[in-house]
C-alpha cells in the first residue's frame, strides 16, 4: 500500500502540473531558454520620465503599441480598463510582465518594469545583437506608425461645414468652418453594396493609409479622389459616413453656394486639416448651373491643382446624380481616381435590407418581390428602407408595401413616356381629326388614354395596408 502511494502521488502531481500549463508551452519555454544560452542580446531601456520629470513621448507610444498587440491577452497578468467609449475595454500590461513581439522574422521581448523605490515605470527592450542593425530603426519606426494609426482611430471625428461671408463678417474673423461631433453610425459592414465592390473600396482605402512613402517617391500628393454617382436615395451620403468612420477622418462638407469666389474656395481648402475627407455633394447640379461667383477652372484646380497639396492624407469625395452631361475634363484620371456607381435597388440589395431592417433571410413573398425586380428597378434603397422602418413590427405588411409601391412606381414611370394630355395636344388633335392615324389608331389612343387615367387614380388611392400582420 505504501509503495502504491509512492507511485501514485508523483503521477497526480504531474497530471495537475500538465493540466495547468500544457506540454507544448513547456517545450516552448525550454526552447527559449536554450536560445538565450546561445544568443547574445542587447538591452534598451525606455523610462517613463526624463531627468527633468518630463514625460517621455516614446514611452507613451511604446505603451500604446504593446497594449494593442493580440498577445497581451496571453500575458500572465493583464489589467482591464474602460475606454473613452462606453463599450470599449482596454487591456494594459501589469508591472514586471513580459511580452514578445515579432518583426521581420526577429523575436523581440519587452518587459514592463517598475522601480520599487521611486515607482517610476520603464520598458526594457531585449533584442538579439545580430538583429539589431537590421531591424532596430525599422522596428521603432513601425511603432511610431502604429501609434499614429491607433490615435487616429481613437480621436473624435467631427463634421465641418463652411459658413458664408456674411456670417464671417459678423464676428467669426477668418473662421470659415464650424464643426459638430460626427456621430453617424454607418460602417462599411452595414452599407448595402455589392460585396466585391465593397471589398475593393476597403482594400483601396487600407492601401492608401500605408502609402505615404510611395506617394513621396513618385512625387504625387498623398490624396485619393472618389466620384460617387447615382440617383438620389441610393446611399451615397451614407457611404461617405461609412468611409469617415472607417478612416477616422474629419469630414469637411463644402457648400458651394456659400463660396463667394475662387479665392474663397482656396481659403477653405487651406483651412482644412490633414487626415480629412473633403466632400462636395451634387457637383453635377452646380456645374450645370454654374454662377459667375465661382469659375469652372476653380473647380478643376480644387480637385487637383497646386492648392490641393496643402495637406497630407486627404480623401476628396464628389457626388453626382448623373455624370452623363459632365465635361470629361472633370472626370479624367488624376482628378477622379475611382468612379463608384450607386444604382437603384435590385433584389440582392433588397434581401440585404430585409435582413438588416426586418431580420428576414427568407419569406414567402420573396419570389413575388424578385419577380417585380426582374422587370426593372424603380425604387431606391432609401425608399425601401423607409417602408421597412415604418412597418418593422409587421414584416409581411412591409413586403406587401414594397411590392405595391414598386408596381405603382413602375406604372407611373411607364405612363410618363406618354403624357395624359397627349390626345388633347395641338400637335396630335389635327392628325386625329384628319384621319392621319386611321380609325384603328384613334381607338388605340383612346384606350391608352383611359388606361392611363385608371392607373393614375390607382396610384392616388395607394395607402399603407394595416390589415396584414
Amino acid at each position: 500500500m505504501f509503495l502504491y502511494l509512492l507511485a501514485i502521488i508523483p503521477l497526480c502531481l504531474l497530471v495537475k502540473f500538465v493540466s495547468k500549463t500544457s506540454v507544448l508551452h513547456i517545450l516552448k519555454k525550454w526552447l527559449r531558454l536554450l536560445q538565450d544560452k546561445f544568443y547574445v542580446y542587447q538591452f534598451y531601456k525606455v523610462p517613463q520620465f526624463n531627468h527633468n520629470m518630463q514625460e517621455n513621448q516614446l514611452y507613451r507610444k511604446i505603451s500604446t503599441y504593446l497594449n494593442s498587440l493580440p498577445c497581451v491577452e496571453d500575458s500572465d497578468f493583464t489589467n482591464l480598463f474602460s475606454g473613452s467609449k462606453s463599450n470599449d475595454i482596454n487591456l494594459v500590461l501589469n508591472a514586471d510582465q513580459k511580452i514578445v513581439d515579432n518583426f521581420l522574422g526577429a523575436r523581440i521581448s519587452w518587459i514592463n518594469e517598475k522601480d520599487e523605490k521611486t515607482g517610476a515605470r520603464s520598458f526594457v527592450l531585449k533584442i538579439r545583437r545580430n538583429d539589431k542593425r537590421q531591424i532596430l530603426r525599422a522596428y521603432l519606426q513601425h511603432i511610431h506608425s502604429k501609434f499614429d494609426e491607433i490615435e487616429q482611430r481613437r480621436k473624435e471625428v467631427r463634421l465641418f461645414v463652411n459658413v458664408n461671408d456674411e456670417s464671417n463678417r459678423n464676428g467669426n474673423g477668418n473662421r470659415r468652418w464650424i464643426s459638430v461631433p460626427f456621430t453617424h453610425p454607418a460602417t462599411l459592414d452595414t452599407v448595402v453594396m455589392e460585396q466585391d465592390l465593397k471589398n475593393k473600396v476597403k482594400a483601396d482605402l487600407e492601401t492608401f493609409l500605408k502609402s505615404k512613402q510611395h506617394y513621396n517617391r513618385i512625387g504625387r500628393i498623398w490624396k485619393r479622389n472618389y466620384l460617387l454617382h447615382g440617383p438620389s436615395g441610393t446611399g451615397k451620403s451614407t457611404f461617405i459616413a461609412a468611409m469617415a468612420n472607417f478612416l477616422s477622418y474629419d469630414v469637411y462638407n463644402i457648400d458651394l453656394s456659400n463660396v463667394s469666389d475662387d479665392s474663397d474656395l482656396k481659403l477653405l481648402l487651406l483651412q482644412s486639416t490633414n487626415k480629412s475627407l473633403i466632400v462636395i455633394e451634387d457637383l453635377d447640379s452646380y456645374l450645370c448651373n454654374i454662377s459667375t461667383a465661382l469659375s469652372f477652372s476653380a473647380i478643376l484646380n480644387f480637385m487637383d491643382g497646386i492648392f490641393s497639396c496643402c495637406g497630407d492624407e486627404r480623401v476628396m469625395i464628389f457626388t453626382m446624380n448623373s455624370k452623363d452631361q459632365i465635361d470629361p475634363a472633370v472626370l479624367r484620371p488624376g482628378r477622379i481616381d475611382h468612379h463608384i456607381h450607386f444604382p437603384l435597388c435590385d433584389f440582392n440589395a433588397f434581401k440585404s435590407l430585409a435582413n438588416s431592417h426586418l431580420g428576414l433571410k427568407d419569406h414567402k413573398l420573396f419570389p413575388q418581390v424578385e419577380e417585380n425586380f426582374q422587370t426593372g428597378s424603380v425604387l431606391s434603397p432609401a425608399e425601401i428602407s423607409e417602408i421597412m422602418i415604418s412597418n418593422r413590427s409587421s414584416p409581411s405588411r412591409a413586403l406587401k408595401l414594397v411590392i405595391s409601391t414598386h408596381q405603382s412606381n413602375k406604372e407611373s414611370s411607364e405612363s410618363d413616356k406618354y403624357p395624359q394630355g397627349l390626345i388633347k395636344s395641338k400637335s396630335v388633335r389635327p392628325m386625329v381629326e384628319s384621319g392621319a392615324f386611321g380609325k384603328e389608331s384613334v381607338n388605340d389612343l383612346r384606350k391608352f388614354y383611359g388606361l392611363v387615367r385608371i392607373k393614375s387614380s390607382r396610384k392616388k388611392s395607394l395607402d399603407f395596408d394595416t390589415s396584414e400582420k
